[in-house]
């Protein structure tokens, strides 16, 4: 009711239309202005479209990138020609290698020398390769012993053993016992230079070699027969002392 007691009864149809429609024209407009609004940018200014776009490429790049790089790989110069590791170790096995005896050693004289083994059943390998015969074998180890006999200890040696406590007998063993080395090393030498020329005269593709531990690198010297190695001018190949 109004002042005057007269009923109100609101707006009437057409005013109620009118008034819908001024509502609803703001939402058409700013939902048409969000369709029209550019996508969110991220905060280094980089839209998502854009972001996509970029990272599309980048991956495109690096596809032709992975082609042409497996497409142009260069070649190494003559690596066709490297043999591989096991077809190598393959032809070292099959090489044949050089033949050689070795002659053993046993100690004497209590101990205090040593002589070689002249049989040869106990050379390695005993069939001696063919090399020299079990008679010549025998013949030759046997000279040798008998060379270096001259620098084996003697009765004075052992009487300046027994006197050990004593400092004075004991460096004059010493003393000897150094001598007798030195002039054992000089008589297998020259055992080793007359079995050499002895196979030189008889025209024989064999030598002895005496294999130093202090040249060879070994624990202790050792005596070898070897067969020789020629090379293509008829001279061998591997210098014997």
């Amino acid at each position: 009711h109004d002042l005057l007691g007269h009923h109100s009864m609101g707006p009437g149809p057409v005013a109620t239309q009118s008034m819908v429609m001024i509502d609803a024209a703001p939402q058409q407009h700013q939902l048409k202005a969000q369709q029209q609004q550019p996508p969110p940018e991220d905060l280094l200014g980089f839209s998502a479209s854009s972001q996509q776009y970029q990272q599309q490429a980048i991956n495109a790049k690096n596809e032709n990138q992975a082609t042409n790089a497996g497409a142009a790989t260069p070649t190494i110069a003559g690596i066709g020609r490297i043999m591989p590791s096991a077809q190598n170790n393959e032809i070292m096995h099959n090489k044949p290698k050089r033949k050689a005896v070795i002659v053993p050693s046993y100690s004497c004289n209590g101990g205090l020398d040593w002589k070689y083994n002249h049989y040869a059943r106990y050379a390695r390998p005993s069939h001696l390769h063919n090399l020299l015969t079990p008679t010549e074998y025998e013949r030759e180890i046997t000279t040798l012993n008998d060379k270096i006999k001259k620098a084996r200890p003697n009765g004075i040696d052992y009487a300046l053993l027994a006197t050990g406590p004593l400092m004075v007998p004991l460096a004059l063993w010493g003393a000897r016992h150094g001598k007798q080395v030195k002039r054992k090393r000089t008589l297998i030498e020259e055992g080793v230079w007359e079995f050499n020329e002895r196979m030189d005269m008889d025209g024989r593709n064999v030598r002895m070699v005496w294999n130093r531990a202090k040249v060879v690198g070994g624990g202790e010297s050792f005596l070898t027969i070897e067969e020789v190695e020629e090379s293509g001018d008829g001279k061998d190949s591997k210098k014997f002392d």
